[in-house]
């Protein structure tokens, strides 16, 4: 079962997956989450932490001087992949695999590609943050919920409701 939620930039789909993410079993869970990394209020990039042992890396950042552009961050490709290779030892004994987030950084990384097309393909209960402009590439392949400010109660209520 894949269940994907999109939506605008800062719609809250991390925190819905946070909310998510307090709700599941840590036992039954693998996946890997991207929040943002913040200096005196400015993002300055994100990190990739790997949510079965906790190890991050720095997904991208301004502070980075090679490596890919997407905005104004260069993409830390080996650190995904780090954490790519980090997942995949969690990940057979899971039921759920949560992804925050199949995105343009995400994307740069094979490793990522070839993770992700694996993970929709197994009989796990996945849960992805997807980015609008992904959302094409994976219609038929699971629920795509569109998430907004006022309707994250719903969407949350309708994932739990599937995956119980």
């Amino acid at each position: 079962m894949n269940i994907f939620v999109t939506g605008n930039p800062r719609c809250g789909k991390s925190t819905l997956i946070q909310k998510i993410l307090d709700k599941i079993s840590n036992k039954d869970l693998s996946g890997f989450i991207t929040p943002e990394i913040r200096e005196h209020g400015d993002r300055q990039g994100f990190k990739i932490i790997d949510l079965a042992s906790r190890k991050e890396e720095i997904l991208a950042s301004i502070n980075i001087e090679r490596g890919p552009s997407v905005s104004r961050y260069k993409v830390n490709i080996e650190g995904i992949d780090t954490i790519m290779n980090e997942f995949l030892k969690s990940y057979e004994a899971s039921k759920y695999v949560i992804i925050d987030e199949i995105g343009m950084m995400e994307f740069y990384s094979k490793k990522f590609r070839e993770t992700i097309q694996m993970i929709l393909n197994s009989d796990k209960i996945v849960i992805a943050t997807l980015s609008r402009k992904f959302v094409k590439k994976y219609e038929g392949k699971g629920q795509i919920y569109l998430l907004t400010r006022e309707n994250s109660d719903e969407i949350y209520n309708k994932i739990l409701t599937r995956i119980e």
